[in-house]
């Protein structure tokens, strides 16, 4: 639920600094290996092979992550939006600190992540058929992502603190040996049982998370990317996820990057009429086009925590928004260029029927702002799922496709309660509003590490969710808006990820009956069909035409599809 347990600054750095100062591969370093106690009363419960109902079941991962640390500005992501979530408890000058050193220690680590130039060349000669000379990374799993018959890892903090190095070894990673490790992660070992389908999120955080304009000298990141080497280019990031989805035709299908600040300066860049010599660059809703209509891509992937809303940022002060948003050229314009911004991306996807992932957890906000009394608030709420119900009621907008990723997951139970009960009534009114249940790593840590048979954590999130959020009549209509995600590679710092699958599967198949059609069938639609239906897989659709025209374009097998027209969602 990308939740955070507080630490101490000693306990930060004693964990990290033990796990980041190792050369990382994907395993679990030496000398950081989490204490293994022994959890008898673990209640240890996930599908096996007498779990008919999933056999054969073109399972789809509807939200999970392939990205590298150059996609992304790591440095500032990882100081900036993790750690002033995981270190709650410290205060403002210990944290300033506690950044400073970890950014260190990461520029340093991520330096060596293959950059663009480096990983088309790799891509290129896999596509011709060429041997591959380098040995995959990440196709081991560390010794924590499993959950052993008796084994009962991460029981104190500093061992949770120690599993981050396996994101930075996953952010140091080749992208398309990231998609092997990631379908190496959730190969169940049974019979017919595994993922068919994977529609990994890109994301752009650039603007957002850029430098403030500060005196030589200042914590944190301040050179031109996260850690002195050039990052990709959204462009080139799409062009290497294309060849990946050559690679392995019918497993991956990305969700493309929006950011509305870039489509802002892109406009402004392209309209200037200074006379200067300025080569026009393709605008971030270009690149969404192209990705979507010529590249094979899914749909669109959006992060409001990083300082926007869906619409209305025109009614916000320019305070509100991150202290650069006020230079040349937009000034008090700014909130409406954003505004704009999104109605031109909402009508490409009103047009083409094409999916949008949005991040919907009151997390990773990318800072603070000052609203009403000067109270400061967190850009966390900027994803608040009011938002959403303000873009879906207008009516150029009302048939949007949209998943609210993480369904609205909180720390706080009663916004919880309150986002969840705005994504209800949401999906009561519009059709195609569906949420994923992602990074819900509290299941399988409780399915190893509980204290009794009965898998308590589950039975808190999934109990109420049936009895509540799904209670009947809505629960008939709702259930069948509910997807399955793993959130990896985000996942991936959590003890016992790699059952995630296994355990969510069961324990929702478990939970979730008295309501829709029974507990396999709504199981099924969970892992399966209700994507299907989101996504636009099934025959007739768009997504699915697009897709096969790519397919025959690349003269790649496009019958792969016909598994997902066969689904009863």
């Amino acid at each position: 639920m990308n939740g955070f347990n507080p630490i101490t600054r000693r306990a930060a750095l004693r964990g990290l600094g033990a796990v980041l100062g190792t050369a990382l591969g994907c395993g679990f370093p030496p000398g950081a290996r989490a204490q293994v106690l022994k959890c008898a009363n673990a209640c240890r419960s996930m599908i096996g092979a007498d779990d008919k109902w999933i056999a054969g079941l073109p399972i789809i991962d509807a939200h999970c992550h392939i990205f590298n640390a150059r996609d992304i500005p790591a440095v500032r992501f990882i100081t900036n939006v993790f750690l002033p979530n995981y270190a709650l408890d410290l205060s403002p000058g210990n944290k300033a600190v506690l950044q400073r050193e970890i950014s260190g220690l990461l520029g340093g680590m991520l330096a060596a992540t293959p950059g663009y130039a480096q990983e088309k060349a790799l891509l290129e000669a896999r596509l011709a058929g060429e041997p591959v000379s380098a040995k995959p990374e990440g196709a081991a799993l560390p010794d924590f992502a499993k959950g052993g018959s008796r084994s009962c890892y991460g029981r104190d903090v500093a061992d949770n603190i120690s599993a981050f190095g396996n994101l930075i070894a996953i952010l140091k990673n080749f992208r398309h040996r990231n998609f092997e490790a990631l379908a190496a992660t959730y190969e169940t070992g049974l019979s017919r049982v595994g993922v068919a389908l994977y529609t990994p999120a890109m994301v752009d955080m650039d603007y957002w998370l850029a430098p403030e304009r500060e005196p030589p000298g200042a914590i944190g990141d301040v050179g031109d990317d996260a850690f002195s080497l050039p990052q990709a280019t959204i462009a080139q990031q799409i062009e290497l996820m294309e060849m990946t989805q050559r690679l392995y035709p019918g497993r991956v299908h990305a969700f493309a990057p929006f950011c509305p600040w870039r489509q802002a300066d892109d406009l402004y860049h392209n309209a200037r009429g200074d006379g200067a010599v300025r080569q026009r660059r393709p605008t971030a809703l270009e690149l969404v086009e192209d990705a979507v209509l010529n590249r094979g891509f899914a749909g669109v992937k959006l992060y409001p925590p990083m300082g926007y809303l869906p619409l209305g940022n025109a009614e916000l002060p320019l305070s509100a928004f991150p202290s650069w948003a006020g230079d040349a050229p937009f000034a008090d314009t700014f909130g409406a260029a954003l505004d704009e911004a999104m109605r031109s991306l909402y009508r490409f996807c009103i047009a083409h029927d094409v999916p949008v992932m949005a991040h919907c957890a009151e997390t990773n906000g990318a800072g603070v702002f000052s609203s009403s009394g000067d109270r400061e608030e967190n850009y966390a709420l900027r994803a608040h799922p009011f938002g959403w119900a303000r873009v879906l009621a207008e009516p150029e907008f009302a048939r949007l496709r949209l998943n609210l990723a993480h369904f609205g997951a909180s720390r706080d139970s009663r916004h919880q309660r309150e986002w969840r009960a705005v994504i209800g009534q949401m999906m009561d009114t519009h059709e195609h509003v569906y949420a994923d249940l992602s990074h819900y790593a509290e299941m399988v840590l409780d399915n190893f590490t509980g204290s009794g048979q009965h898998c308590r954590e589950a039975a808190e999130i999934l109990d109420p969710l049936r009895k509540g959020f799904l209670a009947r009549p809505a629960g008939d209509r709702r259930v069948r808006r509910l997807l399955y995600g793993s959130d990896w590679s985000m996942l991936s710092k959590q003890y016992y990820y790699g059952d995630y699958l296994r355990v969510v599967a069961h324990m929702y198949r478990r939970k979730i009956y008295g309501v829709g059609r029974g507990a396999e069938k709504n199981a099924q639609a969970f892992l399966s069909g209700n994507a299907v239906r989101f996504l636009g897989l099934g025959k007739g659709a768009k997504t699915r035409a697009r897709l096969e025209a790519w397919y025959a374009r690349h003269a790649l097998d496009g019958s792969v599809l016909e598994r997902f027209g066969k689904i009863d969602g």
